[in-house]
C-alpha cells in the first residue's frame, strides 16, 4: 500500500461530512494523523496478528474482512465507500488483529493513526468517529445475522443483493460472495443460474 505525506484539509473535511457533523477546526485537527493511500487489488490492508491502532477510511474501493476457521478463510464483512476499514474487535479491545482486511480490487482512502488520535486529540471529532465506527459496525453485523438466518441459498443470495451497496454486489468475487454468506461456490453458482434462467422466461414487456 502507498502512502501520500500529507493530507488535502478540504478533502479530508468533505469526506468526514459524510461521517460526522463537526466544525471544520475539528476536522483539521485529524490532518497531522491522516495519510492518502492507495493499494492495488489482493493488497493486504491489515494482516492477521498485526496491530490494530489505525483505520483505513475508503473512498474507492472494495475490502473483504476475513478470519481463520479450521485453516479456511471465512468472509466476515464487504466494504466499500464510504466505509471504515479496521479490525473493529481488536481495536476495541486492544489487541492484535484477529482477523485480516484484504482489497477485494484497486483503492483508495485516508490511513489514520486512530488509537494515537483518539490519545492525543480527545473531543468532539474522536467520540464522534468512535459512536459512529460502533453503530456502522453493529448495524453491518445485523444485517449479516438476518442474512444467515435465511435457510436456503437462493434466500440467502436475494437478501445480500437487496441490502449491500452496489458497488460490493457488483465488485465481489462470486467465491467470496460465498463464503460472506455461508454456502458453497457450488451452491451459489446453481442459484444464480436459476436466476437466470428465470429471467431469461420472464415475459417480455408489452410493446408501446
Amino acid at each position: 500500500m502507498k502512502q501520500a505525506s500529507v493530507a488535502d484539509d478540504a478533502a479530508l473535511a468533505a469526506y468526514l461530512g459524510q461521517w460526522v457533523d463537526v466544525p471544520p477546526e475539528e476536522a483539521r485537527a485529524l490532518r497531522a494523523y491522516a495519510r492518502p493511500c492507495t493499494w492495488e487489488r489482493g493488497a493486504t490492508l491489515f494482516p492477521l496478528g498485526g496491530e490494530a491502532d489505525d483505520l483505513i477510511l475508503l473512498t474507492e474501493g472494495v475490502v473483504r474482512s476475513f478470519y481463520l476457521h479450521d485453516d479456511r478463510e471465512v468472509n466476515l464483512r464487504l466494504l466499500c465507500a464510504p466505509a471504515a476499514a479496521l479490525p473493529y474487535n481488536s481495536f476495541l479491545l486492544g489487541t492484535t488483529a484477529d482477523e485480516a482486511l484484504q482489497a477485494l480490487s484497486p483503492g483508495t482512502g485516508y490511513r489514520v493513526r486512530f488509537r494515537a488520535f483518539c490519545r492525543e486529540r480527545p473531543g468532539l471529532l474522536a467520540e464522534a468517529v468512535r459512536r459512529e465506527l460502533a453503530e456502522r459496525h453493529f448495524i453491518a453485523l445485523q444485517r449479516r445475522l438476518r442474512m444467515l438466518q435465511a435457510r436456503t441459498a437462493a434466500q440467502r443470495y436475494a437478501y445480500f443483493r437487496a441490502h449491500m451497496p452496489p458497488e460490493i454486489v457488483a465488485g465481489t468475487p462470486a467465491y467470496h460472495v460465498a463464503s460472506y454468506l455461508g454456502i458453497t461456490p457450488e451452491s451459489l453458482s446453481r442459484v444464480k443460474a436459476d436466476l437466470e434462467k428465470c429471467q431469461g422466461n420472464a415475459d417480455p414487456p408489452p410493446a408501446d
